[in-house]
């Protein structure tokens, strides 16, 4: 282990503050024997230590206490400093070689087990993984970025400088610029995740929680054509499926109309959005049995971490055809968490109000 990387199967829950939420999970799904793509993260330290190379972390910490957090304008040129003071000083010659070494063992070890001649190509997918995200207390997914398909040491270097840049987006700057000095640089620690695309063929989130009602005896699924972007980002409208945990079995199953996807760029580095083929587009993106798959391996990942889980996954096909789930995240389910403590801030606001109006009735004080 190097001072800037860890491989996933190294890693576990208790290393959030060194790997961030996202590659903690991933590592401590990998232990747990769940089926996770393998790759590596680099380190907070890396971030922290290219800060202090130079006069960088106090040139950015001035950007973001001298924004104006009610101001879009003063939001966005904090943004756009912050963005290219972050990709234009040079990396530490220490933090970009271990990251390039990790790199090329990981795509070295990956074309050899798969019969491959591009040892030094190997795509992956680049994700911020803050420390701040994932955890049980709070869900700060979506503050930082993603990129897929990027293949290449330089191109990997390229995209682990901009997540770091995600840092100081419009709405992460607002987020912090209220924030005690402590507090703020807490929120600012930042780990990359390096993981090795799953060559997706459908994607999706499960819940092993309603997130309607809470209701903790069901698994919601939904799903679409090609990689997930197109269902995290709410681009499309998934196949939405209901099953009971008991069996499991499917409950209802909703098919929409998937009218795009994502996938590899033809040359194979990036993706792009195409429409999908009419004969595809009202039909349901998973079979019977790959939904029992899920559910199964839904139901592993909650009975892991002992609470419901919002999980994104990938389905690929090994070369006869057979499909298999791969797991890229795992958090705390959320979503009903909030709605039912606004529901409950909500009653106890209007508790209030109504024992008010009772002590004025009997004072006398109503009309």
């Amino acid at each position: 282990m190097g001072t800037y990387t860890r491989r996933f199967h190294k890693l576990g829950s208790a290393d959030r503050p060194l790997v961030g939420g996202k590659c903690a999970g991933l590592g401590e799904m990998l232990q747990a024997g769940l089926p996770v793509p393998d790759g590596f993260a680099i380190t907070v330290d890396a971030y922290e230590d290219f800060r202090d190379a130079s006069d960088l972390r106090e040139e950015l910490k001035r950007l973001v206490r001298g924004a104006d957090p009610a101001s879009p304008r003063s939001l966005h040129a904090a943004h756009e400093r912050a963005t290219a003071l972050i990709l234009g000083r040079e990396l530490p010659a220490a933090v970009e070689e271990e990251i390039r070494g990790a790199y090329l063992e990981l795509a070295g070890e990956t074309a050899r087990r798969r019969g491959a001649d591009d040892l030094d190509r190997g795509p992956v997918a680049v994700r911020s993984s803050s420390v701040d995200e994932d955890g049980d207390a709070a869900s700060f997914a979506g503050q930082q970025e993603t990129y897929l398909w990027v293949v290449g040491a330089d191109a990997v270097l390229a995209k682990v400088r901009e997540c770091w840049a995600s840092l100081y987006s419009p709405q992460a700057i607002a987020y912090r610029s209220g924030m005690s000095d402590t507090d703020a640089t807490e929120a600012s620690k930042i780990s990359v995740a390096v993981q090795l695309m799953a060559a997706a063929d459908v994607a999706g989130v499960t819940f092993t929680v309603s997130p309607r009602t809470g209701d903790r005896s069901v698994i919601a699924v939904n799903a679409s054509w090609g990689l997930g972007q197109a269902v995290v980002s709410g681009e499309v409208t998934p196949d939405e499926y209901w099953l009971t945990k008991a069996g499991p079995s499917v409950t209802s199953r909703r098919i929409a109309s998937k009218q795009h996807e994502y996938v590899p760029a033809p040359d194979g580095t990036g993706v792009i959005r195409r429409d999908v083929e009419k004969s595809r587009r009202d039909v349901s993106c998973l079979s019977e049995s790959e939904l029992m798959q899920l559910a199964e391996i839904a139901l592993r990942v909650e009975r892991h971490y002992g609470c419901p889980q919002d999980i994104e996954w990938a389905l690929e096909r090994d070369a006869d055809g057979t499909p298999r789930v791969m797991l890229l995240q795992s958090r705390p389910e959320t979503n009903w968490r909030k709605r039912k403590q606004e529901k409950s801030r909500n009653t106890t606001k209007a508790t209030t109000n109504l024992l008010g109006f009772v002590a004025a009735a009997a004072k006398g004080e109503t009309r």
